[in-house]
């Protein structure tokens, strides 16, 4: 019986980078799109004969394919697609695979998403980040608040039932009534899947330099907090259940790619900057657009042991409403645990062990001493 096995693909080509990313993308690299795409295609290729791992084509099926980036819907759709169809030749798919492509709302057109569709991809997930213009501009994103609504109509036009939208709090300057705005807007379009996440300020980019000279102002940790507690709720009243701390689904919409990553499966990442996980080794490409084209591939290969694998199982499971195995803890002292359920703080239920709202607000601080009650 074959494995299952999720592909991720970086496309890390943009229009504009925004004032918050620090990831693998690239404006401005136009006159290298066809030597990435082509180099994309090879280094398919090459996995579907590499034997490391075994024939990765003979032992594995494809579940799950997720085109990231960067802004893919800002290459040429053909190109994707010729991606997509290469995959399908050299991997055996499920018939029910998840293939989701990431977008930016200002590069959608008609003729775009309906090759997408015919590509086979049938999960859209969108970077709206804001319904609020003034946000948008602060953020540095391409594309407006209608143009959110259009993108969304454009999709459901072209025969996706399955679409994502990415929003963020946190952000400088911004009220809770914009947050709410925001919320109450993106629920309106009445989407399957909704991922919520808090700014996080990268050092180097151009938003930790406004940040450190005064020029933006971040809202405190309460206001913080308040934001992530008002997304649970607003999301919970419009029926999106929380199944990870900033990812919210109605009922079969969780995302099942994101969830091999949390779940520790099998996955291979294709493309600058991508990361793998095959049978407990990790890996990854040049981050470098530059270094990847010259053919770089496959850096810093580390087998994990089991140490490594229960660390990773805790830091991943704790951030998902499901849990741990509480199989894990059988050997752990029970008056720790105990301390952590009177601090309202973790729960166990139906054989596992999950943080509570509570403890999902203080993940990393429950974390740590779930991994020092294991010894880890």
């Amino acid at each position: 019986m074959r494995k299952p096995l999720s592909l991720y693909f970086h496309v890390p080509f943009c229009a504009r980078k925004c004032a918050y990313c620090d990831f693998a993308s690239w404006p401005g690299r136009e006159g290298d799109w066809r030597r990435y795409f082509e180099a994309l295609e090879n280094e398919l290729k090459d996995w579907s004969e590499i034997t490391d791992f075994g024939r990765l084509s003979d032992h594995y099926c494809v579940q799950t394919a997720f085109i990231g980036g960067g802004t893919p819907t800002l290459a040429p759709a053909e190109a994707i697609r010729t991606i997509t169809d290469q995959s399908r030749v050299l991997f055996p798919f499920a018939e029910d695979a998840e293939i989701t492509i990431e977008g930016n709302p200002g590069t959608l057109t008609p003729e775009k998403l309906a090759i997408y569709r015919s590509a086979g991809i049938n999960r859209l997930s969108l970077g709206a980040q804001s319904f609020d213009d003034g946000l948008l501009k602060c953020l540095g994103r391409i594309h407006d608040a209608q143009q959110i609504g259009e993108a969304v109509r454009m999709a459901r036009d072209a025969g996706f039932e399955n679409i994502n939208l990415d929003l963020m709090y946190a952000l400088p300057g911004q009220t809770m009534e914009q947050w709410t705005d925001t919320l109450n807007a993106a629920t309106a379009l009445d989407v399957e899947h909704i991922s919520a996440y808090s700014l996080i300020v990268e050092e180097g980019t151009p938003m930790a330099a406004r940040v450190a000279s005064g020029e933006a102002v971040l809202p405190d940790e309460d206001a913080v907090n308040a934001m992530q507690r008002a997304a649970i709720d607003v999301l919970a009243r419009a029926g999106y259940g929380r199944y990870e701390i900033s990812n919210y689904a109605k009922p079969g919409f969780e995302c099942r790619h994101n969830r091999v990553y949390w779940r520790r499966g099998d996955y291979l990442g294709l493309g600058c900057a991508a990361h793998s996980m095959l049978q407990n080794c990790r890996f990854h490409n040049p981050e470098d657009l530059d270094d990847y084209l010259a053919g770089g591939q496959r850096l810093d290969r580390q087998r994990l042991d089991a140490s490594d694998i229960l660390e990773e199982t805790v830091m991943l499971g704790t951030r998902t409403t499901q849990g741990i195995d509480f199989g894990l803890f059988s050997d752990a002292d029970p008056v720790r645990l105990e301390r952590l359920i009177k601090a309202d703080l973790i729960a166990i239920e139906d054989g596992f062990l999950r943080l509570t709202r509570g403890g999902l607000e203080l993940q990393d601080a429950v974390m740590l001493e779930l991994l020092e009650v294991l010894g880890c």
